[in-house]
């Protein structure tokens, strides 16, 4: 039979990202069909947040903000190889996945300015509340 203390130490709950995963991927491209942008943007957002969020729980990122810039980048040069091919049908995905890796590039620069901005007051309040003691 097995431990019962090594089944206390690890976690078997079910991840919560791949069903994100496949709403944001179907509801991007629903939003291409219909031609509803929002709804696309919307869609690769939710889609890149949850890629994000599975890299960072399986422990191969820090955190979510460098995974997300990453894809950020990634999907604008999709977004601008799209555009450049002037096909219908390619020109507004395109857009959409341009439009969405833009807005995930500044969401990862305003959350790592975020998260610096945290570290130096905690640091700065820490260093504050020591005193000499000479």
């Amino acid at each position: 039979m097995s431990d019962s203390s090594d089944s206390d130490s690890t976690f078997t709950g079910a991840s919560p990202w791949p069903l994100f995963v496949a709403i944001g991927f179907a509801l991007s491209e629903v939003g291409v069909v219909l031609g509803l942008r929002p709804v696309s943007v919307a869609g690769l957002l939710l889609f890149v947040g949850s890629v994000a969020g599975i890299l960072t729980e399986a422990g191969y990122m820090a955190g979510p903000a460098k995974a997300t810039g990453v894809q950020g980048f990634v999907l604008v040069g999709i977004g601008i190889l799209l555009i450049t091919q002037n096909q219908t049908g390619t020109t507004i995905r395109g857009q959409s996945i341009a439009i969405a890796g833009i807005i995930c590039l500044v969401g990862a620069l305003l959350w790592a300015g975020f998260v610096r901005k945290k570290t130096r007051t905690t640091v700065s309040a820490a260093e504050t509340s020591e005193t000499p003691s000479d």
